[in-house]
This record gives structure tokens, sequence and C-alpha cells, in this order.
């Protein structure tokens, strides 16, 4: 048998083993969106609590025994579930809406992350009852490591809301999502969070709300009133060797 026939058939048992492998995740995929689609559509609330956890359960267990879905693009998935992507592809957080709360968003979750060629899956084997959930992660690399900021939301409401900034980052194997990296005028902070009255910012277009901005070196922290309404004046953090050190306003 010569070396090209050889490396031609390991290519072909390559080419096999990925098609299966889609094609298994294709499968789930569409099964989970239909499972998804049971509960949000269930008028009957203790039906819709049945089949919301099952989903929940089925799909942490689906995703954590799958470490290969990190990378997968859930197409037909991505509707229902948000699926929040590092630019690296090494920290993704999969977020759904229960359909168990009220004005106060009920949100589940699952946090996915690559560390020396394994992947490893967080989630909470009960199903979560969180108002918050994830709308975008920015990589930043400085402090001689790899850091994410991971913009949250919270609703409580359909007035009282929030928006959060925390630093996530992957140490010896862990997801860490304590340094204490934003540095204001008295303390350091691993998380800053902004409450605020959603009918001050009804009106602007993005949805989610993109209140909290990155832009090169410099974060943008809104300013709210004690009322809770969004000012047009910006708390600026300016990134250096060390820190997001906060600057001024403008």
């Amino acid at each position: 048998m010569s070396k090209f026939f050889r490396f031609f058939v390991a290519i072909l048992c390559i080419s096999n083993f990925l098609n299966a492998q889609n094609s298994k995740l294709e499968n789930k995929e569409l099964f989970f969106s239909k499972e998804y689609e049971k509960f949000s559509q269930n008028d009957d609330y203790d039906g819709k609590e049945s089949q919301s956890l099952h989903f929940s359960a089925e799909f942490k267990k689906f995703i954590s025994e799958n470490p290969e879905t990190l990378l997968y693009n859930f197409k037909k998935l991505n509707n229902k579930v948000s699926i929040i992507t590092s630019e690296d592809k090494k920290l993704r957080f999969y977020v759904w809406d229960t359909e168990l709360g009220g004005t106060m968003k009920s949100f589940d979750q699952i946090i996915q992350y690559s560390s020396n060629g394994k992947v490893k899956t967080i989630y909470n084997k009960e199903q979560s009852d969180t108002p918050y959930f994830i709308s975008e992660i920015v990589k930043v690399p400085f402090n001689n490591q790899i850091y994410y900021l991971v913009i949250s939301n919270g609703i409580f409401s359909t007035k009282d809301q929030a928006q959060a900034i925390q630093a996530f980052t992957i140490r010896k194997d862990q997801l860490i999502d304590s340094d204490k990296i934003f540095k204001t005028k008295t303390t350091t902070l691993n998380k800053i969070q902004v409450d605020f009255d959603f009918f001050s910012v009804v009106d602007r277009p993005e949805r989610p709300l993109k209140l909290i901005t990155f832009e090169k070196d410099k974060l943008y922290i809104p300013i709210v009133n004690k009322e809770g309404v969004v000012s047009k004046k910006i708390l600026v953090y300016q990134l250096n060797n060390n820190y997001f050190q906060y600057i001024g306003t403008k």
C-alpha cells in the first residue's frame, strides 16, 4: 500500500467521522429546537413548567457530554437559545428564557470553556431562576493574560433593569470570575453594575441595550441619576498594564 493511498484513506476516515459527528449534532439541534417550542408555546403553566425543566436538564446533559459543541454553529437553535461566543472561541454562554417568569424574567444558562485542549462545562444541576442573561463577550489581552469582559443584563420588571460588566479569565484550567480589574476612585472591583429605569432608554433602537461599551482601550459606563434615568454623561475607564483605571467623565 502506497503512502499516498494510506494518506487518502486516513483523510476519508476523518471526513466520514466529521460528517457523522455533524449529522448527530444537527439531529440533536433540531430535537432541542422542537422541545423548546413545546414549552414556550404551552399556555398551561403546570405543563409548561414540566417541559421547561425537562428541556433544561436534557440540554445541559447534551452540552456537557459533547465537548465538540463549543465550536458548533447552532443555526436552528440560536433564535431560541442565545449562544454568545468569545472571539477566540474559548468561552461560550448558552442562555435561554425558561418561560416561567413574569415581569421579572427567569433565565437558565450553561458556560462552556476550553483550556489546554480540554472543554469544560459549568451549570447548575437544578434549573436556574435568574433575571440575568448574557449579551456580549469582549476579549481583552492585558496583564500577561486574556480577559473576557462579559456583559450581562437583568430584567427585574418592565421598568427596573440592569446591565453589568464582569471580568472572566481562564487560569490553571479554571474559569475565574473574581479578578478585580476595574479600579474606581476608592476601590477595585471584579464587576460593575448599572441599575436603571428601562423607560428612560426605551427609545434606543438596539436590543439588547448597549449601555456599557468598550472601544480600543477605554471602557464607558453610563451615569444614572437617583430616579434611575440614564443620563448622557459617561464614566471613562482607561486600560493600563494592570487595571481599567477610572480617569473621569465625559
